[in-house]
């Protein structure tokens, strides 16, 4: 992917609290790749984000498929953490 780079940047800056680092990878996708591709991945961002939030409030848990292999990262990430890691985790 030519701009993957651009793309990584935006999507992790949506994931941050950080409002101007946000604003430059915005800027950033937009130079690179024009109003169309900032419209679209704040799209997809905005649609992983609802879907996530819906499956948590209603308490889809995780599959075991997927807890398995990602017990270690979720260790150290600190994911088992999160509030709503008691819904979707099983985790207390």
């Amino acid at each position: 992917m030519e701009h993957g780079r651009e793309l990584v940047t935006f999507a992790r800056s949506v994931l941050s609290p950080d409002l101007d680092q946000l604003a430059a990878a915005r800027r950033q996708l937009l130079d690179c790749m024009g109003p169309a591709a900032v419209v679209s991945a704040s799209i997809i961002a905005a649609g992983f984000s609802l879907v996530d939030r819906a499956a948590n409030a209603i308490g889809i848990s995780v599959d075991e498929m997927v807890l398995t292999p990602s017990k270690d990262f979720r260790e150290r990430l600190g994911i088992n953490r999160f509030p709503s890691a008691a819904n979707t985790l099983g985790a207390t």
